[in-house]
């Protein structure tokens, strides 16, 4: 048991279930909310109020099990390890099948400095990104830890500025409900709350930490919804300003949205300014998630959850062999994205890379549940909780296109050899 010197407070908690949930994406979301018109605000609110009851589940999860993690520490838990094997192989992969999605966005913000690259520019930026960033990795976590100080400094100053200098200029014809070609309007809401359950991908990291914090039975709950909220109304109120200056028809054609906003207000350069900022986030947000990528692959290893090879280390402590595996496979998907004919491919892979994480969600509520039936332990608040939590992951799962679920398939699929292999190396141990 930890002392309560070595125990983080309520206000640290609620920085990290903030910075967990304050990445990259809401910097593109916006623009991919505008292709929904204004239906796309309030699938942001459904999905908002759908991440605070799952981030509830994760919080419970913690406290009355006495395990702090992922959807995966708690599917072994319930489950063993069979099934663990597989959820923590998905939670791994999308740790970095996000990722290409981040350094896209990086990339648009870029050229608002730069000026539009050619295809093939644009494609050796990425792998640039990409290599630079499993670099500063391998070199160990302190400095992958160093950088993430920098980036949280200047993370909230973009989300800051859009909402104060646009409220005098928002057009409220820009919010006219305007229903998207041939989909009813609750059609129109239930796809944007699955893209805009995006921008809250990252909410289990709060509870993770419930086994460090003081008073934690109290503190985690709190920390969790009202970190959940803040991010919610604070993407919420810049997706409205942003909706207000530029229409949905001419914000769905935009890839940088916060500096073209600040660029029609301030004119200048100043959406330069922003565009370099916004970069230097995405680069940041990638950061966060390549260092928690390496971290589970190492400790799933360590914990003989994955095959001993994901666990080998530098003299750093760095997971250099998982590390560069992750690097690889994110390339490889770039390069399938950039080159496709296909124009929604990225878009279409947003969706994709929801669903692998409302199916991970989907997994620790039941575990939830599960654990609630054989301990007996029954709270009528927590259970109307889980099961709403629930209700919400089902019917995501119900509104997606069967193509969405192509990522977790392809995934799965791909685990079969190293399942094979892990499970032999797992029998020749006993």
């Amino acid at each position: 048991m930890e002392t309560t010197k070595s125990q983080i407070g309520f206000w640290t908690l609620l920085a990290i279930v903030i910075n967990a949930q304050l990445g990259a994406s809401i910097f593109l979301l916006p623009s991919k909310l505008a292709a929904f018109k204004t239906y796309g605000l309030v699938g942001w609110v459904i999905g908002g109020i759908g991440a605070i009851l799952v981030a509830m589940v994760f919080a419970f999860l913690c406290i009355e099990t006495s395990k702090a993690g992922g959807p995966h520490i708690y599917a072994r838990m319930m489950f063993g390890d069979k099934i663990g094997f597989f959820v923590t192989w998905l939670y791994w992969c999308g740790a970095w099948v996000c990722n290409p999605i981040l350094i896209s966005t990086s990339i648009d913000y870029l050229e608002q400095i730069i000026g539009t690259v050619s295809l093939f520019d644009r494609f050796l930026l990425e792998i640039s990104i990409v290599v630079s960033l499993t670099l500063i990795n391998i070199k160990g976590i302190k400095w992958a830890g160093y950088l993430e100080n920098i980036m949280v400094m200047i993370k909230l100053l973009p989300l800051l500025l859009v909402p104060i200098l646009a409220f005098k200029n928002i057009n409220t014809e820009h919010f006219k409900a305007v229903t998207p070609d041939n989909m009813t309007a609750l059609d129109v809401i239930c796809k944007a709350s699955i893209v805009a359950f995006w921008g809250f991908v990252g909410l289990e990291e709060g509870g993770s930490t419930a086994d460090s914090v003081k008073n934690a039975k109290k503190a985690v709950p709190l920390a969790i919804v009202l970190g959940t909220s803040f991010v919610a109304l604070l993407s919420l109120i810049n997706t409205v300003s942003i909706f207000g200056i530029i229409p949905c028809t001419e914000l769905e054609k935009i890839g940088a949205p916060f500096a073209v906003v600040l660029g029609k207000l301030l004119g200048g350069n100043y959406d330069k300014i922003i565009g370099i900022l916004t970069f230097v986030m995405c680069y940041g947000s990638l950061n966060a998630w390549i260092l928690f990528s390496g971290k589970l692959s190492q400790t799933a290893a360590n914990e003989k959850m994955f095959p001993a090879i994901f666990g080998k280390s530098n003299k750093a402590g760095s997971p250099y062999l998982s590390l560069w595996i992750a690097a690889v496979g994110t390339i490889s998907i770039l390069a399938i994205l950039e080159f496709t004919s296909y124009k929604d491919a990225l878009s279409n892979f947003l969706d994709m890379s929801v669903i692998m994480y409302v199916v991970l969600y989907m997994i620790a509520i039941i575990s939830y549940l599960v654990w609630i039936y054989k301990s007996k332990k029954y709270s009528l608040l927590k259970v109307i909780v889980a099961i709403l939590a629930f209700t919400f992951c089902f019917l995501m799962l119900k509104w997606s296109n069967f193509s969405d679920f192509t990522a977790v398939g392809l995934v799965l699929l791909a685990s079969l050899p190293v399942f094979i292999y892990w499970n032999r190396q797992r029998n020749i141990l006993r």
